[in-house]
């Protein structure tokens, strides 16, 4: 009798967890409930794409997806991420999921998880490779963890990104002793990493085209996971070999500085 109740049990436990299984399953990606504190659910009709993760809703608001980043003008796979997200959004409504602690970003764009149905155009984005995971608190580090596994994912399969590179656009291809006149800009430099350093918050790299360090390129330590997740120790891989950077330049203590979160955003010259 122990044994019958026994097997009855396990037979039960096993049902319910084979049904919270499929219920996670069916789950994934979908979006939050209104009663989430950290968002505000609208829907609007999206009128034009700006870029790989940038729209333009009825209205005229812009809106940027919240925890990814895709390339810009001049970077390899701006028009395909473009393009893709054209495809994702372009003419349809989509559900925004407005980031509550933090609405708008410094250029007053709308910060959002976006949704067409039942699919999240954010980690579309990221699983095709169009896109690399961005986490900027408050709202960005909140699917962080989530964000990364579909970024490996992409990683695994060298799409998109995380594939070889078609080249750069020549007319944003300067010198990492130029580096300096393009102050606030976005451009892709060229040059050898002749010095690297790890210190408590980041990795600094020193780039030049001669012997001298001519611009420093900084990988806070959060940004890390996203190399070794590609098996790359910042500090040896790239250590006496010519590069192309991708990113904006700024000036930290009267030095221009390009601050990278990703691989894709350094790539080794063949």
């Amino acid at each position: 009798m122990v044994s019958f109740i026994y097997k009855n049990l396990s037979a039960i436990s096993l049902t319910a967890g084979f049904i919270f299984t499929i219920f996670l399953y069916a789950h994934a990606g979908q979006p939050p409930k209104k009663s989430d504190k950290e968002i505000n659910l609208e829907y609007s009709n999206v009128t034009a794409v700006i870029d790989g993760d940038t729209i333009e809703i009825q209205g005229g608001k812009h809106v940027r997806y919240i925890g990814i980043d895709t390339p810009e003008m001049g970077e390899p796979l701006y028009e395909e991420a473009r393009d893709k997200n054209k495809e994702l959004v372009l003419g349809k409504t989509v559900r925004l999921a407005i980031c509550k602690a933090e609405q708008t970003d410094k250029h007053g764009r709308l910060l959002a998880y976006v949704y067409t149905g039942q699919t999240m155009v954010n980690i579309e984005l990221l699983r095709d490779g169009y896109a690399r995971i961005l986490a900027i608190p408050p709202c960005g580090v909140e699917k962080a963890e989530e964000f990364r596994l579909y970024q490996k994912e992409a990683m695994e399969k060298k799409t998109g990104l995380w594939g070889k590179k078609k080249g750069t656009i020549s007319r944003d291809l300067i010198s990492a002793s130029d580096a300096v006149r393009f102050t606030d800009e976005r451009k892709a430099i060229h040059g050898r990493i002749i010095e690297v350093h790890k210190g408590k918050k980041a990795i600094f790299l020193g780039m030049g085209n001669d012997t001298k360090v001519r611009l420093t390129i900084v990988i806070f330590k959060p940004d890390e996971r996203n190399f070794q997740d590609l098996n790359i120790n910042p500090l040896t891989h790239y250590l006496d070999k010519e590069v192309i950077i991708y990113g904006r330049i700024k000036i930290y203590k009267n030095f221009p500085e390009v601050i990278i979160g990703s691989p894709s955003q350094i790539e080794i010259r063949e």
